[in-house]
């Protein structure tokens, strides 16, 4: 099915009149009933009629029968009325979603179209520009067979882009901005605490929001950016940025955002944090730690290996245990990322001597999580843990038989990491065991390993154990009673 996109005006020349210019060719639409059926998608511009493009109002202007999506818009006084034209605005005020509205306004428009001659679907702006029923219209077009016979013509108009970097007066692809709709950073928030990930934007580059339509999207806005810059970062928020006599560009801070009045014609640009300024961004700890480690740096930081951070990466993991064990969420937060800042210096280094970057770690992780998770991410089934543990087996069995590794091997203690402390390892072996063995005493490390059997035996944790004996002995603080150990949950 053809889809045209048509050009609307050609480059002004210089002391020309625009009576003088030529136009391009456009369809003549006459108003008259035909036999052949086509649909014209056009935009309206963003709000004043003399944006609007010659080849829009050509088509407006024979069209047999008109669907505006919305005639809650400005500069549309001569299409409200006109018994030609039927409004979706119902659809808004009975359905209970958006998704619901937008599948209602595209069979309005193919119910439409079933007549003989011509159909206009009218949208605010450009149409292939924030505009999901028109991707919807058109797909819906592409997936069937029964609309072969209707010509599809779309017509572009001005959209609110080109509209806010007019108000704005900022080159927006110069200034490389990232665009996002706010009715996806809504449904994204919706999806909270689950959500990570699934919108990024680099906080160092311009930000764009569009569509920023009422009380409650701009604190969704709010939120999204207030994750990622700090309360201070300027924003500016322009309104109804195309309708002659009615724009604002209102300049606040980030924190004064949710006090500046919205409505449906409502963008918020964000201007780039300066160098360092979105510390709540994972890219500026990879530029700090990147800068600590360059030429001129930190003198300590420069001379760092990966073998001299061995020992405070161990350190550091055992502080987030600590904080674990404590129920201290506050300091679990910082040190996580005392362990975050060892596990990205550790990469930091690999890539300055080519061996890999932190990228080839993110992707090792992923890609490994989604290929030993195909339960969540396949079509498999695992509906307990234990089935979930089976799964594990098997795919990481056919990992290594892919990668010519040998079978693994069947001796518990190879089995677990080989820096792992000789008291956990031994606690981890002997918990496995379905029956205890007889104590043998021969030498003093037989002796510990007795201890340490009637010690799981029990039900305790050889660690903690060993470590209230400890401070029983030589510390000065109160002893806690030894726990029973943690439940392991098996690595994926």
């Amino acid at each position: 099915m053809p889809i045209s996109q048509r050009s609307v005006l050609p480059p002004q020349v210089e002391g020309a009149a625009p009576e003088d210019l030529e136009l391009p060719a456009v369809p003549t639409v006459v108003p008259t009933v035909e036999a052949k059926r086509r649909l014209f998608v056009v935009g309206l511009g963003p709000g004043d009629p003399g944006d609007r493009t010659v080849a829009v109002q050509r088509a407006l202007d024979g069209a047999a029968r008109i669907v505006l999506r919305t005639a809650v818009h400005p500069g549309l006084d001569d299409l409200v009325g006109d018994p030609r034209v039927v409004t979706c605005d119902d659809l808004y005020d009975s359905l209970p979603t958006f998704d619901a509205v937008y599948d209602a306004v595209v069979e309005r428009v193919l119910t439409a179209a079933t007549a003989p001659g011509s159909t206009v679907f009218a949208v605010p702006g450009h149409p292939l520009f924030g505009e999901r029923t028109v991707r919807l219209l058109l797909k819906r077009l592409d997936d069937t067979d029964s609309q072969t016979d209707l010509e599809v013509t779309v017509l572009q108009g001005v959209s609110a882009f080109d509209a806010v970097a007019s108000a704005l007066r900022v080159d927006l692809m110069a200034e490389q901005v990232q665009t996002i709709d706010a009715l996806e950073v809504r449904d994204v928030l919706a999806s909270e605490p689950f959500a990570a990930g699934q919108m990024t934007v680099d906080p160092y580059r311009p930000i764009l929001v569009m569509q920023v339509y009422d009380e409650f999207v701009r604190g969704q806005v709010h939120q999204f950016l207030a994750d990622m810059l700090p309360n201070e970062q300027p924003v500016v928020v322009a309104r109804a940025g195309s309708v002659h006599g009615e724009e604002t560009t209102t300049r606040v801070s980030l924190r004064a955002l949710s006090d500046v009045p919205v409505d449906h014609l409502t963008s918020v640009y964000v201007s780039p944090a300066a160098p360092l300024g979105a510390p709540r961004v994972f890219a500026t700890l990879e530029r700090i730690v990147a800068r600590l480690r360059a030429p001129g740096g930190c003198p300590w930081d420069r001379v760092q290996s990966a073998r001299s951070l061995r020992g405070a990466l161990l350190d550091e993991a055992y502080e987030v245990v600590d904080a674990i064990d404590a129920d201290d969420e506050e300091n679990l937060a910082e040190e996580l990322g005392d362990l975050l800042l060892l596990i990205v210096m550790q990469a930091q280094i690999a890539a300055e001597r080519g061996d890999f970057s932190f990228a080839d770690v993110v992707q090792s992780i992923s890609t490994k999580l989604i290929r030993r998770h195909p339960h969540v991410f396949g079509d498999q089934a695992a509906a307990t843990p234990d089935e979930v543990v089976q799964t594990w087996d098997r795919v990481k069995a056919e990992e290594r038989r892919r990668g010519g590794a040998p079978p693994r091997s069947d001796d518990p203690i190879e089995r677990l990491p080989r820096s792992m402390p000789a008291l956990e390892r031994t606690a981890r072996i002997v918990r496995k065991q379905t029956r205890p063995t007889e104590p043998r005493g021969e030498s003093p490390g037989d002796r510990l390993l007795d201890e340490v059997e009637a010690i799981v035996a029990r039900g305790l944790d050889p660690e903690s154990t060993l470590l209230a004996a400890l401070r029983r002995r030589y510390g000065s603080a109160p002893t806690a009673a030894p726990s029973a150990p943690a439940e392991i949950r098996p690595a994926p």
